[in-house]
């Protein structure tokens, strides 16, 4: 990590060519998910090494929830086989939010919610079992529920309406 942190300690005040920076807000849930990214083509000898690096990515993400106040802040760190000509800071950002969607919207649901990992079928089984929550999922995206936990706690208080839904 200290490669990566060598690589942005002066971009703030200063970019070299090909160093891209992008800023922008969202708006969700009651809380502002404010978004800096920056890029940059100049790789560390060791970075080098890794087949296809082009660009490393420092996205910094503050989040803040408009009725308390609170303030959540993360960095990441990410490397990028996409040239500067081909992808800056923005698009970079975008390429990340949308893995992060993706992941948070199937796999954190069959984790957490579905409890996927701790299922202790095996063989065909598990395979039948992943395929139907894989399944569930989907529909429950398709059709627009934004509460998912809330949409399984009905269904397993009421199988009926599990049945209907789909």
């Amino acid at each position: 990590m200290e490669w990566a942190l060598e690589v942005f300690k002066g971009m703030e005040e200063r970019r070299l060519p090909g160093e891209t920076e992008a800023v922008w807000n969202l708006v969700r849930d009651g809380e502002v998910w404010t978004y800096r990214v920056w890029a940059s083509p100049y790789l560390p000898e060791e970075v080098r090494a890794f087949p296809g690096a082009r660009q490393v990515v420092r996205m910094e993400r503050e989040v803040r929830h408009k009725g308390t106040g609170e303030v959540r802040r993360t960095v990441s760190y990410a490397l990028t086989s996409l040239g500067p000509e081909v992808a800056e800071a923005r698009r970079l950002g975008e390429l990340l939010l949308y893995r992060w969607e993706v992941e948070n919207r199937s796999f954190w649901v069959r984790d957490v919610l579905l409890h996927e990992d701790a299922c202790q079928v095996r063989g065909v089984g598990a395979q039948v079992l992943a395929a139907l929550r894989a399944f569930l999922v989907s529909m429950l995206h398709r059709q627009g529920v934004r509460e998912k936990k809330a949409a399984l706690e009905a269904f397993s208080f009421n199988p009926l309406s599990a049945l209907r839904f789909l």
